[in-house]
């Protein structure tokens, strides 16, 4: 095991036939996901003189017992103390995909379960979805519900059909990952941005359509989504990074009120996610086949004739435009460029 401890920070590279694991008392900090992935762990134990850690049960607390900081990915099941008041968002469920049942102690004023799921109260309604467990088919969560923690319905192999209330703003990171049976999503209207592989190895995911309002869509939020068909991004989006949804059954690609239809440029569907990218941050640079690139572009002038960027970057290329476009026989997009930018048409590049 390539375990190290630098500074008091336990450092750990993951290891699938990990199933218990000791902290010795010098350690003072862990860093984050040490123990992601490692699907086979069971057990962590502290030693007795740590000032900062300690375990119940197998399960990583802080020294007070107060803060669940990490449920090992290997148990199917796991119970929530009285005396805990917080449960780290990022760690403490994150991997466990074998986690099948959860219980709250009764006297817990924080946390409870209904329908098998872990929620986070106030004493007067639900607030926070903490964590589902992964042999849920269908899960509708309650109108009350504001957030969802990361990696809450990480590893729900079961699950096909989800409603998420409009109350929900943010979708966190790795929410969803690995839900390999999950068809259909039903986002809230009020929704903000889409964290990091929120989506990742969704396989079965077959119709994305974001709600107009959305601004922000993070890295891999659909990586892996290999029977996606149909993905719609809002104008609203502002920010967006390589998605990574290079599914190969996509037929309808709408991004910012341009329509795509994959099956005309079927030999370079690679290249959407770039495409995506270009809509939406107007960087013209991306390295995408440059008939497609320039059909895309001359759609994004349509859309917006004013914008000072689009005509830049079209009087800086014209004639490699003309040329790419002619070699590729698009006959009819080449006479579009040449009618509604004749001011950078001249003697010379027409003679070329």
């Amino acid at each position: 095991m390539d375990l190290k401890i630098e500074d008091g920070t336990l450092k750990m590279k993951r290891h699938s036939e990990l199933t218990e694991i000791y902290i010795p008392k010098t350690v003072t900090n862990i860093d984050y996901h040490s123990f992601y992935e490692d699907e086979n762990l069971k057990s962590i134990h502290v030693a007795k003189g740590n000032w900062y850690f300690s375990d119940i049960d197998g399960i990583l607390y802080d020294k007070q017992h107060t803060t669940l900081l990490c449920c090992p990915n290997g148990l199917e099941k796991t119970h929530i103390p009285e005396k805990v008041t917080k449960i780290h968002e990022r760690n403490a469920f994150a991997g466990c995909i074998n986690l099948k049942e959860i219980t709250v102690d009764k006297n817990n004023k924080n946390f409870t379960v209904i329908d098998g799921i872990l929620y986070e109260h106030n004493g007067l309604k639900l607030t926070k979805l903490v964590r589902c467990p992964v042999n849920k088919t269908f899960v509708q969560i309650p109108e009350s519900i504001t957030e969802i923690y990361p990696h809450a319905f990480e590893g729900c192999a079961e699950l096909e059909e989800i409603f998420i209330p409009d109350a929900i703003k943010r979708l966190e990171h790795y929410a969803f990952k690995k839900c390999t049976k999950l068809k259909t999503v039903h986002f809230p209207k009020n929704l903000n941005s889409i964290g990091d592989s929120c989506f990742q190895i969704c396989q079965e995911l077959e119709e994305v359509i974001l709600p107009n309002g959305t601004q922000n869509i993070c890295a891999n939020a659909f990586d892996g989504c290999r029977h996606l068909r149909k993905l719609t991004i809002p104008e609203s989006v502002r920010s967006v990074g390589y998605i990574g949804a290079d599914s190969p059954q996509l037929k309808s690609l709408h991004c910012h009120g341009i329509q795509i239809k994959t099956k005309d440029w079927k030999e370079h569907i690679k290249d959407y996610d770039s495409v995506i990218y270009m809509i939406v941050r107007k960087d013209f640079d991306e390295n995408i086949f440059p008939p497609l690139k320039y059909w895309v572009i001359y759609q994004m002038f349509l859309r917006n004739q004013d914008d000072e960027n689009i005509y830049h970057y079209i009087k800086e290329h014209f004639e490699e435009i003309i040329k790419a476009l002619i070699q590729d026989n698009q006959t009819e997009l080449v006479q579009n460029y040449m009618k509604s930018f004749r001011r950078y048409t001249t003697a010379q590049n027409l003679d070329e």
